[in-house]
């Protein structure tokens, strides 16, 4: 459980910090804060009595509205008929081309500084403030062949006179779908109005920004692995998803005007929104199902291409061009859907099911919120999208970030193995040579003793005495145990490399254990002229006992002991204990020449020897074999030393009892 946890949790923050950001675009970038409606009644609006500060009111409610006729504020007399703001004045059976003009008279109590916040009009509008000139859009007219369509935003300073502002807006439509005042004006404190474009805006550059960088960070990755082109049309998709929504209804470009949005920006418009929802079911079939694009990949792009190039010569005023683009895009949106939901890719899960959802939500929400959501939430489409781009932004990244560390593992890898391959061969190699001549030594002289004894045998002239004949049988046989042990520790060393050594630990009391170790080693260290001393077990711990086979535990100390008294001249060696929660310590001290740090990390290697003045016959291969027993038994073996201060050696074991 917990691995899985380890293994899962950067994924688990990565699609929380993903959710958050969402979370965050959607309530200050989207939803209306702090927005209220007070709702015109017969073309005047009463906010007198209102707490405006921090507040925005929407301009909805009734407008007076003169139909067919563009007229100026200073002419305008007496009471006409009222259109519901917002709508199109198509809507209440006027047609949809023509110009009319509108009225709204505000009272507040407030008289000083205000600010108004002026959407699209479609599609051409001339804006009045108190009998001021404030702002036009496009050309306004009576006839369509004068008249000029253009979108574009504005924020307009406006003063209460007398606690009043009049707002005349003269409006044409000759060219688009949707005509009049379909998105509400926002009206309120300067402070207020300010807040709320700067916030929107600047999250909605922020989430630009984001979709722009996955366009290059893929565009990249492609570009380091070419034969992926996932990378290369994510970063198509991510392109064309900035550019139409850097055009859409509201965008920071109606406010700057980069892109003018006359009739040859809306078709870019209408081509960039085809082209952008193709290109989202193009990409789907290219990750769910590659084989079924492969097939059809040309009719994909019949239908991409062509399709892009009627939308942006389509007439926009006919009142069919909403539904056409949407028949034509949401049939195949849906296929494209139905093709990843059988694919056997998304049974992978993880990211893949994540975007799956991020498509799902993409294909209804979406388009949902752009036919129907724009006059009251600011560009919640552009949410699905990021949703949907961040989530397979994931999916990429981390099938990048995994080919990569997985080329930077098996480098690192065969780097490492072929550095230490190098190293133990060198190593070896040179051990092995010393240890042949070692052997070839240890070899040698009992065998030449066995030769030796047995020609006296064969090549007398006469027949040996049975007295003689015994002498030298029983020599040769004695040398031939040397033989015979000399080779069965060849043997134990080669059991232990193949990992063909078998440990039978067991509970081995130190009651039992140190004084058949006083009686087997003192004679012999004493004979060498040095001491041996067992240090009494702490108090309390007298009933401890060790887990170790009591077998090999015998070659462990011979290895130890022996070593330490062929490298100590005078003093002697001890044994003393030290014991811990789990753990026992058993050192071996003595007080010789000691081994310098640099070749301290290495004397449990096998055939390692520090130098030859020190080997003393030794094949270094003692350590090693102590080592290879005590992690055999789950212990281990570790080494204290400096050079000409003695050596201890630190066997560990698991211990039990008291």
């Amino acid at each position: 459980m917990n691995a899985k946890r380890t293994v899962y949790l950067p994924n688990l923050l990565l699609i929380a910090a993903m959710f958050i950001i969402l979370a965050i675009l959607l309530v200050f970038m989207c939803l209306p804060l702090g927005q209220t409606t007070v709702p015109a009644v017969d073309g005047g609006m009463d906010l007198t009595g209102e707490d405006m500060e921090g507040r925005l009111y929407r301009l909805t409610g009734e407008w007076q509205f003169h139909d067919g006729e563009l007229i100026a504020p200073e002419d305008i007399r007496g009471q006409t008929e009222t259109i519901e703001i917002p709508s199109a004045w198509e809507d209440a059976s006027h047609s949809l081309n023509g110009c009319a003009t509108y009225r709204l008279v505000i009272r507040t109590d407030d008289t000083g500084q205000f600010m108004l916040y002026v959407p699209e009009i479609s599609s051409a509008y001339s804006l009045w403030v108190n009998g001021e000139f404030m702002r036009s859009a496009g050309v306004v007219s009576e006839n369509r062949a004068e008249g000029r369509p253009l979108f574009e935003n504005a924020l307009l300073p406006v003063r209460a006179e007398n606690g009043t502002v009049e707002l005349v807006i003269q409006v044409s439509n000759y060219h688009f779908m949707r005509s009049s005042l379909t998105i509400p004006l926002l009206f309120g404190q300067s402070d207020s109005v300010l807040a709320y474009f700067y916030r929107t805006r600047a999250l909605y550059c922020i989430a630009l920004g984001g979709i722009l960088m996955a366009a290059f960070y893929h565009l990249a990755l492609y570009v380091h692995r070419r034969r992926e082109k996932v990378y290369l049309f994510f970063s198509l998709l991510c392109t064309l998803c900035f550019m139409r929504f850097l055009v859409e209804t509201n965008g920071i470009n109606q406010f700057f005007g980069w892109i003018p949005m006359d009739m040859s920006g809306i078709r870019l418009f209408m081509a960039l929104f085809f082209l952008h929802g193709a290109a989202i079911i193009i990409f789907t079939l290219f990750v769910f199902d590659r084989e079924f694009l492969s097939k059809y990949r040309y009719w994909a792009v019949a239908y991409a291409l062509p399709g892009a190039l009627l939308f942006a010569f389509m007439p926009l005023n006919a009142p069919y061009a909403t539904v056409i683009v949407t028949l034509a895009i949401m049939p195949f949106m849906f296929f494209a859907i139905y093709r990843a939901a059988r694919s056997p890719v998304l049974k992978q899960g993880g990211g893949m099911r994540l975007y799956f959802a991020a498509l799902l939500i993409y294909a209804v929400v979406g388009y949902i919120s752009k036919y129907f959501f724009d006059n009251v939430l600011f560009m919640t489409g552009l949410l699905t999208n990021m949703f949907m781009i961040m989530a397979q932004s994931l999916v990429l990244s981390k099938s990048y970030a995994r080919a990569f560390e997985v080329v930077e593992e098996t480098n690192e890898n065969l780097e490492r193995i072929v550095d230490e391959r190098t190293r133990e061969l060198r190593s070896t190699n040179e051990a092995m040579k010393e240890l042949t001549v070692n052997i070839s030594h240890d070899l040698k002289t009992p065998l030449t003793t066995v030769i030796l004894n047995l020609e006296k045998l064969t090549k007398r002239e006469r027949e040996p005495s049975l007295e003689e004949y015994r002498r030298c049988i029983g020599i040769a046989y004695d040398k031939g145990l040397d033989l015979q042990r000399i080779t069965q520790n060849l043997f134990e060393i080669s059991r232990i490399e193949s990992g063909q050594s078998l440990y039978k630990p067991e509970w081995i009391s130190l009651r039992v254990l140190f004084p058949k170790t006083q009686e087997k080693y003192e004679s012999f260290l004493e004979s060498r002229g040095l001491s041996f001393e067992i240090k009494d077990v702490a108090a309390g711990h007298e009933s401890v006992k060790i887990h170790a086979d009591p077998e090999r535990i015998w070659s462990v100390f011979d290895n130890v002991i022996y070593n330490a008294a062929r490298h100590t001249k005078t003093g002697g060696v001890t044994v003393s204990v030290e014991v811990r929660e789990e753990n026992l310590d058993i050192i071996i001290a003595d007080t010789g020449e000691g081994i310098a740090n640099q070749h301290l990390p290495h004397i449990f290697e096998r055939f390692y020897k520090v130098s030859k003045a020190r080997s003393g016959g030794d094949s270094g291969v003692g350590l090693y074999i102590v080592k290879s027993i005590m992690e055999g038994c789950g212990g281990s073996a570790t080494a204290r030393s400096e050079a000409g201060k003695g050596t201890s050696i630190i066997l560990t074991f698991l211990r039990g009892g008291g």
